[in-house]
């Protein structure tokens, strides 16, 4: 009994080590924008596609032209939106995630003067298995940001979220 128990407990160490199967294979697809900032924030769309067959997560976004980046979700409460933020935002294997206004999305905090209508500037995603992708960034004016972002959208916001 004492070795089937000490078996069963290396079993279950063995496989906790192995980790999240399959492996995640992200890319970013399309144009990622940001709008035009407004009361010193402004909001990134873009979209993060996982070809592989294992889940990860973004797990943080950085610029050098900002103070920060936070990962917000709005979310309708008693009728009004509001947004939180979140820690981590899972990418499915075999799915995609947007990322919108109105919706998930990453929110510029005290962007610097680069942060212009027609300027650019770079992205990384720091994803919690795979390497980092960095991405330049187009700014654009908030109405025509919403409107690409939702051009595309299937009949349900939510699929593919995980």
């Amino acid at each position: 009994m004492t070795t089937r128990l000490l078996s069963t407990v290396l079993f279950v160490a063995v496989l906790a080590a192995c980790g999240p199967s399959g492996e995640p294979d992200l890319r970013v697809v399309g144009d990622v924008q940001a709008a035009v900032p407004v009361a010193a924030s402004s909001q990134i769309v873009l979209t993060i596609a996982n070809d592989g067959d294992g889940r990860d997560e973004l797990v943080d976004a950085t610029t050098p032209s900002a103070l920060g980046i936070e990962m917000h979700i709005t979310e309708i409460v008693d009728g009004r939106a509001t947004m939180r933020e979140l820690d981590a935002i899972p990418i499915p294997a075999g799915g995609q995630v947007r990322f919108r206004p109105g919706d998930l999305h990453l929110m510029l905090i005290v962007p610097d003067e680069t942060v212009v209508e027609g300027g650019t500037f770079q992205l990384t995603l720091h994803f919690d298995r795979s390497d980092d992708i960095t991405v330049p960034v187009e700014v654009v004016p908030l109405l025509d940001l919403a409107e690409e972002s939702f051009d595309e959208l299937d009949a349900d916001p939510t699929d593919d979220r995980g």
